[in-house]
């Protein structure tokens, strides 16, 4: 199999799980002001692209960058 890296518009069950495990747990070890996680809502917004990896049909990955300024 191929590893397959793709723009994900998060409406997929496995990014979702994924991304609820990880919140759940930067707040579990994480002092309140200190956990630097979007949710799913706030990973859809205009400045931000998301990408996912898998492999067949296995997510191994993502990763997200924001668009600070147009310039930067």
């Amino acid at each position: 199999m191929s590893l397959r890296i793709a723009i994900d518009p998060l409406d997929g069950p496995k990014i979702a799980a994924l991304l609820q495990q990880h919140l759940d747990e930067m707040h579990r070890i994480s002092p309140p002001d200190s956990v630097h996680a979007l949710d799913l809502a706030r990973l859809r917004a205009d400045d931000i692209t998301f990408w996912s990896a898998f492999e067949g049909e296995a997510l191994l990955g993502c990763a997200a960058l924001r668009e600070l300024a147009a310039a930067h």
